[in-house]
């Protein structure tokens, strides 16, 4: 696990979850990006441009470190 994710990484995370998984009946995001996309509001709304690892949930950890380990494999969707 990186220490620091960019909210670049978050962006692509996103990007890479809701290419995967498609979104439910009204349009919501799938749960891994949906999970990112309160850090990532976050931090666009504090001005931001990096996040600490060690304050993201387990579900957020999950997802950034899925999605950037499969991209790292060019294994996107």
């Amino acid at each position: 696990m990186k220490a620091n994710y960019s909210i670049a990484e978050i962006e692509q995370a996103i990007n890479y979850w809701t290419r995967r998984q498609a979104a439910d009946s009204h349009w919501a995001l799938c749960p891994a990006a949906r999970a990112l996309a309160n850090v990532y509001g976050e931090m666009i709304f504090r001005h931001d441009t990096s996040v600490a690892a060690e304050t993201l949930d387990a579900e957020q950890s999950r997802a950034i470190e899925t999605a950037l380990q499969q991209m790292d494999l060019g294994l996107t969707p």
